[in-house]
């Protein structure tokens, strides 16, 4: 009887089934960017940690939305005059305390969205608007530009989400 428990024990723990797959670590990623490798003009506008996102060009008027879960914050600015730069300070801009379940809400899409695998083909770029994504992790950051508005899915979400969060 006791053979035949060892028998059952070692089929079973001898599986052929390979182990599930893990998801590619954020440092492995195309995606992952050193903060250093920013654009020089949004390093210091990007938090630590959390999110930067910004639009706007010849024709919209621009915005943008900073998460900073250092800070518990979430900046919400945006401009009147399509043209004007959405690094520059916006006609209306807020900062309220970020939630907690906000915070985790939109940082879980950010995550998502820089896990995301990018789409073979690149969508055409569009003179007149340009979207930005970065999610900060310390010195590592997603860096998304749309060059037009963001087409990928999750990162797309994530840019929608956070306008909706900021009330833009």
């Amino acid at each position: 009887m006791t053979r035949l428990l060892v028998l059952i024990v070692l089929a079973a723990c001898s599986s052929d089934a390979p182990p599930p797959p893990q998801p590619p670590s954020k440092s492995a990623t195309p995606d992952s960017t050193p903060r250093d490798k920013l654009p020089r003009a949004l390093q210091t506008a990007v938090p630590q940690h959390g999110i930067y996102a910004a639009g706007g060009g010849l024709m919209s008027s621009p915005w943008r939305v900073v998460v900073d879960t250092d800070a518990n914050t979430i900046y919400g600015g945006s401009g009147k005059q399509a043209g004007e730069s959405s690094l520059d300070r916006l006609e209306h801009e807020r900062t309220q305390p970020l939630t907690p379940r906000n915070r985790d809400h939109l940082m879980a899409l950010a995550n998502d969205a820089w896990s995301e695998q990018p789409t073979s083909t690149n969508p055409a770029p569009q003179a007149d608007y340009d979207e930005i994504l970065i999610v900060a992790d310390g010195e590592r950051c997603f860096y998304l530009d749309g060059y037009g508005p963001i087409k990928r899915p999750l990162a797309a979400k994530v840019i929608e989400e956070l306008r909706a969060a900021a009330a833009l």
